[in-house]
């Protein structure tokens, strides 16, 4: 069996980490540009290892209430829904999987990020 990854600066175990994202729910969004990066330098993850993380990490984001979303105007709301990804929990997170692995490089802010329903205005 092999050792769970741990973070290079903290110290904590990857299952840790991964069940800390929605935290930052209390005071703003959550960028998919935070988490690859973070995956790739602080855990050393690759390939197969890293995209199983991804998917856990958005699997447990849309379990809190987390949409996908977009930045805004602050007149909309600083956020909105991006509804082109669906409604299922599931296909969500195979949407955007298949959009980071077609853009051929690792998200930046202007990608998609996840909120929760009270910091954007639906459309």
């Amino acid at each position: 069996m092999t050792p769970e990854p741990i973070h290079s600066f903290f110290d904590m175990p990857l299952s840790e980490w991964i069940s800390a994202i929605p935290n930052e729910f209390d005071t703003d969004a959550v960028g998919l540009w935070e988490i690859i990066p973070g995956l790739q330098k602080s855990f050393g993850l690759s390939d197969a290892e890293l995209e199983l993380a991804i998917r856990e990490i958005l699997a447990g984001l849309l379990a809190r209430g987390a949409r996908p979303v977009f930045g805004c105007s602050p007149q909309e709301g600083f956020w909105k829904e991006a509804t082109r990804y669906g409604d299922n929990p599931a296909a969500i997170v195979d949407a955007i999987i298949e959009e980071w692995h077609r853009m051929g490089r690792d998200p930046d802010v202007g990608d998609v990020w996840f909120a929760l329903p009270r910091l954007f205005r639906k459309p």
